[in-house]
């Protein structure tokens, strides 16, 4: 059998949503994740406001805009917003 990842590569019909969870402190860590190869769709974080609010305590921009640029473009969102996303 082939791995899941090609066999979801090249399946055809509609593919599962793939998500991850996780409590990732460092935002370029949470940058690979989430952006990656594409084969996640979104990364949830259980506490996305307080990494926010602690990255913008460090001010330093790089970290800022990384986070700016994962949650803006949704492919990091808090955790509360899995169920509302599942009842999709």
């Amino acid at each position: 059998m082939p791995e899941p990842k090609v066999w979801i590569r090249n399946r055809k019909g509609h593919t599962p949503h793939i998500m991850i969870v996780t409590a990732e402190p460092y935002p370029q860590r949470l940058a690979s994740l989430a952006l990656g190869t594409g084969d996640i769709d979104c990364v949830y974080h259980f506490a996305l406001p307080e990494l926010i609010k602690s990255s913008q305590s460090l001010q330093n921009e790089a970290v800022i805009d990384s986070l700016d640029t994962l949650v803006l473009g949704k492919r990091l969102r808090d955790i509360s917003d899995l169920p509302f996303d599942l009842a999709i």
